[in-house]
């Protein structure tokens, strides 16, 4: 039987899935980094520019250093990096000299493994990464199919776009990434055999969730047609809405016939020191959730799972769940079927969110959906709803929006922040400018607040003479005394 190698997700999308990507700081990383190392894996999936970001926002560190202090502690083992494609801290569409940038400064303080997956499956910005990932000095370039559900996204809309992949020098692994967990080994028998058809010199890895409850089994199925390569967590920060975890699926893999050469004392160290942080930090480990065939209604990722019910329990909505998540695939279905992962997911999340709070479907549009329908972030799978459509583009924003000139170019940034290294320069450009002088400072930013509270202040800060506010079950009028 053929040997099958591990990619461990548990530092970032283990980390983000069950602990809002938020948690690890760089020392709690960098203490179980050598046992990581002598574990065995193919490659660590180990951060992004999100939670480059949150690193900077919530720990006041350096993400560059970060980088660095563990590739030194991770002399074995691919460090990697995933990207929505041509984006970099940031949902819209970065320049291509600042992605390029990006690249270069993310392979040269460590990154090895580069992992693309572009959110609209738009393979062309996908071999464009790829192209200058090599060119940046890359060990292994990724390019990942994102998978969904829907009238449109067939197996031979994913083997069109492998056969493009497999096209490219610049490329050594084909990847499924299915940020739902919405993969089913029925699915996977269809799947699988097209993907390895047209693309037969590239190794399939396979990347899914348990949030459907699916994804052992899943694996398990995938490795007998033929992928090579799978992405678990330790099991603390396995299972809900994580990946499988990565005890469970060795098991199954040995059990089945098949080689995985890994360190289980490694292993059961890694999940000994986490399951010990989780209880210092007072996070949950991940445990098996009840199959929930919503599911495959809703699609929502493991990630942002978490994090949206958080946020709507600080917001006291935590009752208006369901609704939203029975709005999904309304949304979705009217803009065009668009794929539940980062950033697309936040898009129709906000907007179902909005369509239920405020009494009235698409009274509220957010730009990001503006954008979108405007054609920013490539072509839909599949047409508009014309009405959606139509009221979208008739928005005041919209004009605004079409017209709203690109981010900094390296050029103007450099002009704008001085002569600084280009990693500092490219967190200038992405990050509030006082997130980012706080750096290594052991002071925090002002602490993030309720939106309300924000909102409270910033009127303060105005003295304006009169106030008027209107949303769903609050009426505020306010006047402030003449003196």
């Amino acid at each position: 039987m053929a040997e099958v190698r591990i990619v461990d997700t548990t530092v970032r999308d283990g980390h983000q899935s069950l602990w809002s990507a938020n948690a690890l700081s760089t020392e709690m990383i960098a203490a179980i980094a050598p046992t990581l190392d002598r574990t065995g894996y193919h490659a660590i999936d180990f951060t992004s520019s999100t939670h480059m970001a949150m690193a900077v926002r919530w720990h006041r560190e350096d993400p560059w250093e970060r980088i660095r202090v563990v590739r030194e502690l991770m002399p074995r083992t691919r460090l990697g990096f995933i990207t929505p494609g041509m984006r970099f801290m940031a949902w819209r569409r970065a320049p291509r000299d600042v992605m390029e940038l990006a690249l270069r400064c993310v392979i040269r303080n460590g990154i090895r493994r580069i992992w693309v997956a572009e959110s609209m499956n738009d393979v062309a910005t996908d071999l464009e990464i790829a192209a200058l990932s090599k060119d940046a000095g890359a060990e292994e370039v990724v390019v990942g199919l994102v998978y969904s559900l829907s009238p449109v996204h067939t197996d031979e809309y994913y083997a069109a776009r492998a056969r493009t992949v497999a096209a490219s020098s610049d490329v050594a692994v084909l990847n499924l990434k299915d940020p739902g967990g919405l993969l089913t080994p029925e699915r996977v028998r269809t799947l699988v055999p097209a993907l390895r058809a047209a693309a037969p010199a590239l190794p399939l890895e396979v990347h899914t969730h348990m949030t459907a409850t699916m994804g052992a089994p899943t694996y398990l199925e995938a490795v007998r047609l033929g992928a090579r390569f799978v992405c678990t967590a330790a099991r603390p920060l396995a299972n809900g809405t994580s990946q499988p975890s990565t005890e469970q699926t060795v098991a199954n893999l040995r059990g089945e016939g098949f080689t995985v050469e890994l360190d289980d004392a490694a292993l059961a160290e890694t999940s000994r020191y986490f399951t010990e942080l989780a209880e210092r930090l007072g996070r949950p480990v991940g445990r098996p959730l009840e199959f929930d065939a919503g599911v495959y209604r809703h699609q929502l990722p493991g990630g942002m799972t978490s994090t949206l019910r958080r946020q709507l329990d600080e917001l006291g909505l935590s009752a208006r769940w369901q609704e939203i998540l029975d709005e999904l695939p309304r949304v979705r279905e009217q803009l065009g079927w668009p794929i539940m992962v980062t950033p697309l997911s936040q898009f129709v999340g906000v907007q179902a969110f909005l369509n239920v709070t405020t009494g009235e479907r698409w009274s509220q549009l957010p730009d990001e959906v503006i954008r979108y329908v405007l054609g920013q972030y490539g072509p839909p799978a599949a047409p508009l709803d014309p009405d959606v459509e139509a009221k979208v583009l008739a928005s005041p924003r919209a004009e605004a929006l079409a017209h709203e000139q690109p981010g900094l170019t390296l050029d103007e940034a450099r002009e704008r922040f001085g002569s600084v290294p280009d990693e500092e320069l490219l967190l200038r450009m992405m990050l509030p400018p006082e997130h980012v002088d706080a750096i290594g400072t052991g002071a925090l930013p002002r602490a993030s607040t309720h939106p309300l509270r924000e909102l409270v202040e910033g009127i303060a800060a105005r003295r304006p003479r009169t106030i008027e506010l209107d949303a769903p079950g609050l009426r505020l009028r306010a006047r402030r005394n003449a003196r």
